[in-house]
């Protein structure tokens, strides 16, 4: 286990940087789903800052003829994996946060609103922000910037504590892929070493380097340029994170199931490193989708639903897969078999967990404990201790800003089930699920009881979002569950004390949330926020009024189909572990028929991902797989990165310089 000193005038340096600037840059991009500082590509949640950093301090060691160790690596991939969830444009402070609130009170009487001055100020001084070009009235913002600040420092510690709590099965037992980690430590591996350029990139990095260079670099001209040829289609019938959705003219449209297809390479070269059996679900579970909704087609179910583009089949209406009868799929899977998921996993792993709680309450051994707390972050007494702790945090906050307890009680149970779920995906297949919009909303619903305009019920169901539908890839409030973990799988890989990343993860949870939020407000007053491409904000107050949520995560009653969910996922999770010719994971059916990946098109991707692998590992095994097969997918996706970054910086100049 190497113990190395961490540089912490550096991290710390960083981190403020960082924190203060991402959410400008990515407020300033006109396409920050593709080309914001931290992560990219929607709900695959590619990592950009991690990736430029390594780069650069790899190009920066050669230069100054110095060898980087693999600790300072690891150590610099575990602050800007933690820095993602500031810097990106769906997570906290910029998705469903400040330029939201500010939309609503610059747009609606104060008589009505909801929001506490604790979330933002008064409208006398938030009107100033709109347009720009005045003094920032920080006493005005101060209270909401500390609440904030509180807030995402809770949701952190406590996604830390869990980290801790699930370390020891995921990475030492279980040896969960985590394929965004290993693009990166594949990268380090290639930066560090002292062999020529061209045989230490190897063949296949580079054509797949160049290949996603080639892939990007024109979207990026079209973004830039209406004039430049749309080489691979993406004008036409094309979402932002490469899903063709079908227009009602199309002969495929006819089949009552079918919406949209992915075509972003860079999702192959990730799922590329998932395991099969979930790969092989990912597109099978998609076609058992396809013949159930057909089904239900010719029986009356979907009613107009052919008149309808693809994006619409999945999203909109009474009609759509999300809400419409018979399946009602967002509280099918995505709420019921994510909770199924859970319950099947600590069940199975149950005597796992009760070690870890009977070591925290002094109920093992001290030999067994102390050999524990020797390979931990932290000893497993100190993760509860801080877990229960945070918790009392979130709800302390919660209920300053009018949350009851009762809701914020639920908030806190359903928020370690969907962030447990949501990180486990990544870590086995590298896309976030669940995400399908707001089916967490049905569970705090349940709670507040009778639909009313309280602020109890406008603040409950806000949260709920980042806490209980997308804590990760969403509202942000969970991301550190994902870096933590993310980063203690690169430690295991270069034995790096798991202490030392748990301590930089705990500065960045402790001080990014407030300075990000400062960083906003200060760009908000001095560029306005109407002018800044990404920064435009839409009414919170509207989106959660009882109204508009009578049909999330479905119209009543919902229920039946969620636990129909729980009790399929805990069927499939049983036969998968009982039995070894089973071939069906449960989590390839989540992403099968997910919200989110449903609108994504990733049944398309599962299948180009699962093809590829399956006849690399056909031809030459695990040797070519991982000599060969790993290193042109991380080659493809650091081609793309690269391209995003520079065309992250191009935007930032164009904005300021036009051209």
């Amino acid at each position: 286990m190497i113990v190395e000193k961490i540089p912490w005038a550096q991290i710390l340096v960083l981190t403020v940087v960082i924190s203060f600037l991402g959410p400008i840059h990515t407020c300033l991009q006109p396409n920050a789903a593709w080309y914001a500082l931290g992560s990219v590509a929607c709900k695959l949640v590619l990592m950009v800052l991690p990736l430029i950093l390594i780069m650069a301090v790899g190009v920066l060691g050669k230069l100054m003829g110095r060898t980087i160790s693999m600790s300072y690596y690891t150590y610099l991939y575990s602050m800007s994996t933690a820095l993602l969830s500031f810097t990106s444009y769906d997570e906290f402070p910029i998705g469903r946060g400040i330029p939201h609130f500010v939309y609503d009170v610059v747009n609606f009487p104060p008589e009505v609103l909801p929001w506490s001055t604790l979330l933002v100020p008064p409208v006398e001084a938030v009107q100033p922000m709109i347009s720009g070009g005045a003094p920032v009235q920080w006493g005005a913002w101060l209270p909401a910037i500390v609440w904030w600040g509180i807030f995402f420092a809770a949701c952190g510690f406590f996604a830390l504590g869990w980290g801790v709590i699930w370390r020891r099965r995921w990475i030492d037992v279980e040896k969960v892929p985590f394929p965004h980690t290993q693009v990166a430590i594949d990268l380090i591996e290639k930066s560090s070493s002292k062999k020529p350029l061209k045989e230490r990139l190897g063949l296949p990095f580079i054509v797949a380097l160049a290949l996603g260079i080639a892939y990007q670099i024109p979207l990026l001209l079209t973004y830039m340029y209406p004039w430049f040829p749309d080489i691979y289609g993406w004008r036409t019938n094309t979402c932002l994170m490469g899903t063709y959705y079908l227009d009602p003219s199309s002969p495929l449209a006819q089949v009552a199931g079918f919406a949209q297809f992915n075509k972003n390479p860079v999702f192959v070269a990730i799922l590329y490193m998932a395991p099969l059996n979930v790969l092989l679900g990912g597109w099978v579970w998609y076609i058992v989708f396809v013949v159930l909704v057909q089904i239900a087609y010719q029986m009356g179910y979907y009613s107009g639903i052919l008149e309808m583009g693809g994006c619409g089949r999945v999203w909109c209406g009474t009609q759509g897969y999300r809400i419409g009868e018979p399946y009602k799929w967002d509280v099918f899977t995505t709420a019921g078999v994510t909770v199924g998921i859970f319950i099947s996993y600590v069940f199975l792993n149950r005597q796992y967990v009760a070690e870890t709680f009977n070591a925290a309450i002094g109920k093992l051994s001290k030999e067994r404990t102390e050999e524990l707390d020797r390979s931990e972050p932290m000893s497993y007494r100190n993760a509860y201790a801080m877990i229960a702790a945070s918790a009392i945090l979130i709800i302390a906050t919660l209920m300053a800003v009018g949350s009851g307890i009762v809701p914020s009680l639920t908030m806190i149970i359903f928020y370690v089930i969907v962030n447990f779920v949501q990180v486990r995906t990544y870590a086995l297949v590298g896309y976030v699920a669940p995400c399908g919009s707001t089916y967490g909303i049905g569970w705090v619903k349940t709670a507040l009881g009778t639909p009313a305009e309280t602020t109890d019920w406008y603040v409950s169901t806000f949260f709920s979002y980042g806490l209980n539908c997308q804590p990760v890839g969403g509202g942000g409030n969970g991301f550190a569950l994902l870096s933590s973990l993310s980063s203690y799988q690169m430690a295991n890989a270069y034995k790096v004390s798991t202490k030392n990343v748990f301590k930089i993860q705990l500065l960045v949870a402790a001080i990014a949330p407030i300075i990000s939020v400062a960083g906003t407000v200060w760009a908000f007053y001095t560029f306005g926020q109407n002018r800044m491409p990404s920064a435009g904000g839409w009414s919170l107050y509207e989106y959660y009024s009882p109204t508009a949520l009578a049909r999330r995560p479905a119209y009543d009653p919902w229920w039946p189909h969620m636990i129909a969910g729980i009790l399929f996922a805990i069927g499939i999770s049983a036969m998968h572990a009982r039995f070894v010719w089973f071939p069906f994971e449960v989590f390839g059916f989540l992403l099968a028929t997910d919200g989110h990946a449903l609108i994504e098109g990733l049944w398309t991707v599962c299948l180009a991902a699962w093809v590829l692998k399956t006849i690399t590992l056909k031809i030459g095994g695990s040797k070519l797989y991982e000599s060969t097969g790993i290193s042109a997918a991380t080659g493809f996706v650091v081609g793309v990165v690269i391209s995003c970054f520079i065309g992250g910086i191009l935007f930032v100049i164009r904005f300021f310089v036009p051209f």
